[in-house]
């Protein structure tokens, strides 16, 4: 059996039971592609940067499910915890989810959990913060990145002013930078401030089309779907279905590719078919009208 549509450590993935097949299938893996490559670039650069009284900020722009949390858990997991010689733990890239109803009180709340710090989330704010200087200092955070920053909106605009002061307040204090992700919203959300949204460098990701760069992403998945037989995702006919029916964003396009791949190992198929990207895509928009 020649597996040479597969990379080279997906090969013995190919080897194994069907079930376990499936299994490898449904893990998140980094898919690096071009636009993905170049943010991620430009967010490692933050890691090290010098301390200065105005830390340079990025914010990732994107529509719902096309890669911004991926992005910043991959930046994570290539600069990861770890505990040094004299036993002290250091954690370099500190990732935190932006509450919905954010405020003062929640925002250090977000981050002390992010850091597995002990706390009552209803204490004083001025007692979370202290607790959130303390473990951004001990544990050796080099750059925060707050998750769907979007989230903010969810609050008052009086909590929403009052969120983006303290968090202008915590950079000035910790002089570290700041990598935000969110959609569109994020961005009317910052520009409520006319100063710090000064800070940030907007970093898009855009949704796919039909086009040769979304060919190339096809192709990056097929190498890591460990089927039999080559099922040509790039090619014209599947390569347009996949990327009109994942709806243009990179987490619908691996999920249609992904379930499709599981189908075609349970069928026996070992290989992905438009009968097969049809009755998934079916599956999927189905599932998606009885959720609503």
């Amino acid at each position: 059996m020649s597996l040479e549509h597969l990379k080279g450590s997906v090969r013995e993935a190919a080897l194994l039971t069907p079930q376990e097949r499936i299994e490898f299938i449904r893990k998140d893996r980094w898919i690096g592609y071009a636009a993905a490559k170049d943010i991620l670039s430009k967010v490692q650069d933050l890691v090290n940067h010098p301390r200065n009284l105005r830390m340079p900020c990025r914010l990732i722009v994107g529509d719902p499910d096309n890669g911004k949390t991926m992005l910043l858990q991959e930046c994570m997991r290539r600069h990861p915890k770890a505990v040094s010689e004299s036993d002290e733990t250091r954690l370099p890239v500190l990732v935190f989810e932006t509450p919905p109803d954010a405020d003062e009180g929640r925002l250090y709340s977000a981050i002390l959990t992010a850091m597995r710090i002990a706390h009552r989330e209803d204490a004083p704010p001025e007692k979370l913060l202290s607790k959130v200087i303390d473990g951004v200092e001990s544990l050796g955070v080099c750059v925060l990145m707050a998750d769907e920053l979007h989230n903010m909106l969810h609050g008052s605009p009086a909590s929403q002013r009052q969120f983006l002061a303290s968090l202008k307040s915590l950079l000035n204090l910790l002089r570290r930078p700041l990598v935000a992700a969110g959609t569109r919203d994020a961005v009317r959300a910052l520009a409520t401030d006319t100063q710090f949204v000064t800070r940030f460098e907007q970093l898009a990701l855009p949704r796919w089309g039909v086009n040769m760069e979304a060919r190339r992403l096809l192709a990056s998945i097929e190498q890591m779907m460990p089927l039999a037989e080559p099922s040509n995702l790039a090619g014209k006919e599947l390569g347009e279905t996949i990327i009109l029916g994942g709806g243009g964003t990179i987490g619908g396009i691996v999920k249609l590719a992904k379930k499709s791949a599981i189908a075609a190992i349970k069928s026996g198929a070992e290989r992905v078919t438009r009968k097969i990207v049809d009755e998934a895509l079916a599956e999927i928009r189905s599932r998606t009208v009885d959720a609503k």
